[in-house]
């Protein structure tokens, strides 16, 4: 949001102005205003707005926000968010007699539902479940079923869809509100409702649920206890946020980083990655050694440094190529078996010989006319040409195998594939290329 605040206009003016604003960009003023101001701002905005504006905020700006309410608002806000929002701000104090200190302002009702939220594992389904939804009869007729939402909705409730149970408290079916709405008012519930229903069981993961979403196109997915009775529902919004972290988390695990923290200080960042920098230099200075060893060779053939980066860049790409797609194939569990990774793992195999093949030959030629345009050495142009050409074939497709056959490995072993990239695999790469090439071109020319 663009538009700038002015705080010395009147109260009325400014709640007016407040009005046209999304939670959103509320958020960003409050973030960018003083406390004096921040203290006047809650004031001027209406409960619903304060909680959109709250949803939107990082955890410190939230726990800010909270402590400039008096008691009775603290208690209306925390009435209005929804309750895995409400246990998301919970959750992030370390402090037990903080977290008891604001579910002690809740309901006995919601009391009970964050408690319960907060005993379930994070990678749980219901972890992430909100527990603000409705049920109905299916004996009930349609405007029977109408009346009972109009009367006991609320307004943080997910009513897109209402689920419907049998005496038993059951689930078995579900109705759209359009279906509800424009169904005729003496129709029973169950010659309407949708039985072919997909849900999750509270015990199942959070993998799981997005799966399930994505497969069945659904806003809303159930979640069951046991007894098959509803205890919470996953939102496609919910999935949709657990994607975005999830994906957030891979690349942090693949650029070798912990876990970013915006209003950390540099010090602090530095401390974090530091220790993967000073395992890629220990690596590196292992390079130096190995290629201190090909000393001479280096001394009686000087063009091989021309083409070294070359090199190890293909090598680079190629095993970046093969290890995000494989990374990306676990996710999305097309890989989920020892045949389709054995498949996988071929085919990654065939297309890096292939392009190995190729881009060698590529090289091949380059290197011929380069040498012959521009002679370095006393070496025939077309030598050097072929170390590279076999240096280029070699490392590019043992580049492309790990970076296929790497996070299939630890996937095997249960360890994260994405921690298969970043620096380490990086330097390991160049390694092993260097080897190839140095070592090739010392059989040939020394």
């Amino acid at each position: 949001m663009n538009k700038k605040i002015n705080f010395k206009h009147s109260d009325d003016s400014l709640r007016k102005t407040f009005k046209s604003i999304h939670g959103y960009d509320l958020a960003i003023v409050f973030e960018s205003i003083d406390k004096d101001e921040r203290l006047r701002f809650i004031n001027l905005i209406d409960n619903t707005q304060l909680s959109e504006m709250f949803v939107s905020m990082e955890h410190e700006e939230q726990t800010e926000l909270f402590n400039l309410l008096e008691i009775p608002k603290q208690k209306i806000l925390l009435r209005n968010l929804e309750s895995d929002d409400l246990k998301a701000f919970i959750e992030e104090f370390d402090e037990e007699s903080e977290r008891e200190a604001i579910i002690s302002l809740l309901s006995a009702i919601k009391r009970k539902a964050i408690h319960l939220l907060l005993t379930y594992n994070e990678n749980l389904a219901a972890s992430i479940m909100s527990t603000d939804f409705l049920t109905i009869s299916r004996d009930m007729t349609i405007k029977e079923a109408t009346n009972y939402i109009v009367t006991n909705s609320r307004e943080q409730d997910y009513i897109d869809t209402i689920f419907v149970e049998n005496d038993e408290k059951e689930i078995v079916g579900l109705i759209d509100l359009r279906q509800l709405i424009m169904t005729r008012s003496g129709k029973k519930i169950f010659e309407v409702m949708v039985e072919d229903i997909q849900y999750i069981y509270e015990y199942e993961t959070i993998e799981k649920a997005i799966e399930s979403v994505q497969d069945y196109d659904r806003n809303c997915l159930p979640v069951l206890n046991s007894k098959k009775r509803i205890i919470g529902i996953i939102t496609a919004d919910d999935v949709f946020d657990e994607i975005v972290e999830s994906s957030e988390e891979d690349y942090q695990k693949m650029a070798l980083i912990a876990d970013h923290d915006s209003s950390s200080s540099a010090f602090e960042r530095s401390k974090k990655r530091l220790p993967w920098l000073l395992i890629a230099v220990i690596l590196n200075l292992v390079i130096a050694t190995i290629l201190s060893m090909f000393q001479v060779t280096l001394i009686e053939v000087v063009a091989l440094v021309l083409f070294q980066p070359t090199i190890l860049g293909m090598a680079g790409n190629i095993g970046t190529q093969a290890l995000a797609v494989t990374i990306l194939g676990l996710h999305l569990d097309e890989i989920d078996d020892k045949k389709k990774a054995r498949r996988h793992a071929f085919k990654e195999m065939t297309v890096g010989f292939i392009n190995s093949l190729l881009l060698a030959t590529a090289a091949f030629a380059f290197v011929s006319i380069f040498l012959s345009i521009v002679p370095t050495g006393n070496q025939v142009p077309f030598t050097v040409a072929f170390v590279v050409f076999i240096s280029v074939f070699a490392s590019m497709f043992i580049a492309g195998t790990m970076g296929a056959l790497v996070p299939l490995i630890f996937n095997h072993f249960h360890i994260d594939p994405s921690a298969a990239s970043g620096p380490i695999m990086t330097t390991i790469n160049d390694l092993v290329t260097l080897i190839i090439y140095f070592g090739i071109a010392t059989i040939i020319f020394i």
